[in-house]
């Protein structure tokens, strides 16, 4: 069973809920380098290290059925779900106002009542318009010639649209009582 309502910024929360039959977890690792080398001259040189990063992203494959036997399937990344056949969970997924689909962002399990979700997804529904802060940040630029204290508003505005984000999305998670959406 599907339902909505409105979040964020021009966001619609539409949710589904259902019992677990069947769950899957993969993880893929994605590693890359750069950097490194040197040079010697005359038996002095130097060389720069070599970094390496790696990420690991785990995808959940999950199977809802809902009271009327609709079944449901889900693929997930960045959350690392915990659930079994038999839990009861809702799966919610944000959609921008005009759109037919959306990015899930909380995964909430009623057996359990442990919240998961997609932090980065989750900050950017209430964020505002990274266009606006860009433009800002621009007009920062042509009126620092007026005033010197408009170039703060370069250093400030995207950490301001940062924190926008993460307070929210923060607060929204604490504040939300996912068990009444079923």
């Amino acid at each position: 069973m599907e339902n909505s309502t409105t979040i964020g910024k021009n966001y619609n929360l539409q949710w589904t809920y259902g019992t677990v039959v069947e769950t899957g977890k993969n993880m893929e690792t994605k590693i890359s380098g750069g950097g490194g080398g040197g040079a010697t001259f005359g038996g002095y040189g130097a060389s720069t290290a070599t970094r390496i990063r790696s990420e690991t992203i785990i995808h959940d494959q999950i199977f809802l059925v809902d009271e009327n036997q609709q079944e449901y399937s889900f693929q997930l990344k960045h959350m690392n779900v915990a659930c079994r056949n038999g839990n009861a969970l809702s799966v919610f997924q944000a959609i921008k106002e005009g759109r037919n689909r959306g990015s899930y962002i909380i995964v909430y399990n009623h057996t359990t009542g442990q919240v998961f979700s997609h932090k980065g997804m989750l900050q950017m529904v209430f964020r505002r318009n990274g266009w606006l802060v860009l433009a800002l940040m621009i007009a920062a630029v042509f009126l620092g010639s007026v005033g010197y204290l408009f170039y703060y508003l370069i250093l400030i505005l995207p950490v301001a649209w940062f924190l926008e984000g993460y307070i929210t999305a923060n607060k929204f998670l604490k504040e939300t009582d996912f068990r009444q959406f079923k």
